[in-house]
């Protein structure tokens, strides 16, 4: 899993960077060889005028090509990082679930389509 982390407007020191990839890491690893990129940008909206101005933006793409993303808006920016990486997680949870009831369901039709016949002894 290929993390990337970004800021726009946020003083991103080492130890905040190690955190966020950690973060991630702990949301997403789980997941394991699906997720083949992660992106993660953290931003400060309004600049200097304060408020809740903090966002964290995570993309995901699984394997092969599904594209997922999250974001959070928070007065500091390790709630919204934190925010983010629980929602991501989830998504990314619902998609492959997703993919895995429809290819089950796609089993079970294959499967009702095979003549029973098929398997009976021949003598």
């Amino acid at each position: 899993m290929y993390v990337d982390i970004q800021a726009r407007k946020v003083n991103l020191d080492r130890t905040f960077e190690e955190w966020i990839g950690r973060r991630l890491w702990f949301a997403l690893s789980r997941f394991g060889d699906r997720i083949s990129r992660v992106s993660a940008m953290v931003e400060d909206i309004n600049g200097p005028r304060g408020g809740v101005d903090q966002r964290c933006r995570i993309e995901v793409l699984l394997s092969p090509s599904v594209r997922i993303a999250a974001e959070a808006t928070d007065v500091d920016a390790v709630l919204a990082v934190s925010r983010a990486a629980d929602r991501i997680s989830r998504r990314v949870r619902d998609a492959i679930g997703r993919r895995r009831s429809l290819r089950v369901r796609a089993n079970k039709t294959r499967a009702a389509e095979i003549p029973s016949n098929l398997y009976d002894d021949q003598e």
